[in-house]
């Protein structure tokens, strides 16, 4: 990992501690970090956002701990700081597996993707996180406001679902908040209908850690969808068994319906980007990937939101005939109501022509 001048990365950090956290001088906030094996984040994010707190005047905690398999293995000596600390910021995947379930009370918390310290010096962080925030909530005005939706993918996937009438049913909203950006709360399945190509692989929701979370498809299964639930699968004999074994394995995990379609969502970060294998750890490629506009993600598999994710790129999603993303591309984002929130720089990073590998 090359290093970083602390000025290459207060762009990002002022952005994540200011205009996302909302941290002021004075403010204690505390910074949660992963340790142990098979890190997904750099420790030493918390240590240098931890200066720039300083440098900032507020007073930073940096607290490290191991991943655990879910919400309710949290560890205690992390939450007895989050009750003492008046912002949370998490560099760990435990917040990542609480972030539909955690009761903060009043303190902004939030769950960073910065995976190391390019990311964070990066325009992935230094976006303005203010104005891709008022982008998120037009954007999902019209999701709310929408009566159903088509989604479409080269790869023969071609669904169709409506929107709940009552606001607080169609989506799943967050419990804390996402940065930089990412994603708008997915879409709960509400009559769903049509097929689905399920390719490349499987993994799970990052909810919950299990044995043999990923399964990788050498050809494609095909499942047709009935009112939200898989009713029949197409593809290789073998291949159609081992899909269903690991839904079933995913379910168990919480119980419920191993073939229930859950939720979905589409990345709205144009500038989401992977530069490794996806294949050479799919969960940690996952953990950051799915902010792409190139990326939709369904979940699945048991109780809400589901232990299974199901993958495919560059859909074409259309609300109530308005086309959002085109092949891939986030053109919402085009929108001259949108463009009108930014500042020139800004167009520049965040239009439907920023298209960053995220390896697939």
């Amino acid at each position: 990992m090359p290093e970083f001048t602390l000025d290459e990365l207060e762009p990002g950090a002022r952005n994540l501690l200011i205009n996302c956290a909302g941290a002021q001088p004075g403010d204690k906030v505390l910074l949660v970090g992963e340790q142990g094996e098979n890190l997904y984040f750099e420790p030493e994010l918390c240590r240098d956002v931890a200066l720039i707190a300083e440098s900032l005047g507020m007073r930073p905690t940096v607290i490290l701990a191991k991943p655990v398999k879910n919400a309710a293995e949290f560890p205690n000596n992390v939450r007895h700081e989050m009750e003492i600390a008046d912002q949370i910021i998490f560099f760990s995947r435990l917040g990542d597996q609480v972030r539909f379930s955690l009761d903060a009370g009043n303190k902004k918390t939030v769950m960073t993707y910065t995976l190391d310290r390019s990311y964070l010096a990066s325009p992935f962080a230094s976006a303005d996180f203010t104005m891709m925030k008022r982008m998120h909530d037009a954007l999902l005005d019209v999701v709310l406001n929408a009566k159903s939706y088509t989604i479409t993918a080269a790869n023969g996937t071609n669904l169709h679902g409506k929107i709940h009438a009552i606001g607080k049913d169609a989506v799943s909203e967050f419990a804390l908040e996402l940065f930089p950006v990412m994603i708008f709360p997915p879409v709960n399945c509400y009559q769903l209908n049509g097929k689905l190509v399920i390719d490349h692989f499987v993994t799970s929701s990052s909810t919950n850690a299990y044995e043999g979370s990923t399964l990788v498809m050498d050809s494609p299964v095909m499942v047709t969808v009935v009112d939200s639930r898989i009713t029949d699968f197409e593809g290789p004999d073998d291949l159609v068994e081992k899909f269903k074994v690991q839904l079933i394995k995913a379910a168990a995990v919480t119980g419920g319906d191993p073939y229930l379609i859950n939720s979905w969502h589409t990345g709205i970060n144009p500038n989401t980007y992977y530069k490794g294998d996806p294949y050479g750890d799919l969960e940690l490629w996952g953990t950051v990937a799915y902010g792409s506009p190139r990326y939709t993600h369904i979940h699945a598999a048991g109780i809400d939101p589901g232990d299974a994710a199901f993958h495919f790129m560059d859909a074409t999603i259309a609300f109530d005939g308005q086309v959002l993303w085109d092949e891939g591309r986030f053109v919402f984002i085009d929108r001259p109501e949108i463009q009108a929130m930014m500042n020139i720089d800004q167009r520049a990073l965040l239009n439907s022509a920023v298209r960053h590998s995220i390896g697939m």
